[in-house]
């Protein structure tokens, strides 16, 4: 069994996450096919987990005009020292992504160091994602490499806060 941490050191890991804290929600733009750029709604549930040094992630979205489900995440940001972290996702299209980065100011950008995808999922060679507090908005972007192309825009979301002050 892990000894637990003591409350003050997890507090200290999860200072530089604070502003990301909260229930979120907005709008958001697809822009992978600069054709036919489509208009959804989004919920991003940030909790921290009680006595771990992680940080819950759920994200749901939803089509802007039938409000039909299209979109659903699952994951874990792992807080370690110097603002650093590691985020483990689970994406229903057939992936599991790990992702390192470090928060500088307002930002956190989180680079893919492993992808894995199931047998039927499509090729998704990288992505790319960055979560940015600006102006009193959470500004949400993934970045993708469909094959072995380069990482283009995939989707881009502002949101605000609807709960949660980032306090602890």
């Amino acid at each position: 069994m892990v000894s637990p941490m003591p409350d003050d050191a997890i507090s200290s890991l999860l200072d530089p996450f604070r502003f990301l804290l909260g229930l979120w929600s907005g709008s958001g733009v697809g822009m992978w096919n600069p054709k036919s750029p489509f208009r959804y709604r989004e919920e991003l549930l940030l909790e921290a987990v009680p006595e771990r040094a992680l940080v819950h992630l759920q994200q749901r979205t939803v089509e802007a005009v039938t409000g039909k489900l299209s979109h659903s995440e699952q994951g874990f940001l792992r807080l370690f020292p110097a603002g650093e972290a590691e985020l483990v996702v689970a994406v229903p299209a057939g992936y599991t992504e790990i992702h390192q980065g470090r928060v500088e100011g307002a930002l956190l950008r989180l680079d893919l160091i492993s992808i894995a995808a199931s047998p039927r999922s499509r090729p998704l060679g990288r992505t790319e994602r960055r979560l940015e507090l600006r102006a009193g908005q959470l500004h949400n972007s993934v970045g993708i490499a469909v094959g072995g192309g380069p990482v283009v825009a995939h989707v881009a979301s502002a949101l605000n806060r609807v709960s949660g002050s980032g306090a602890p």
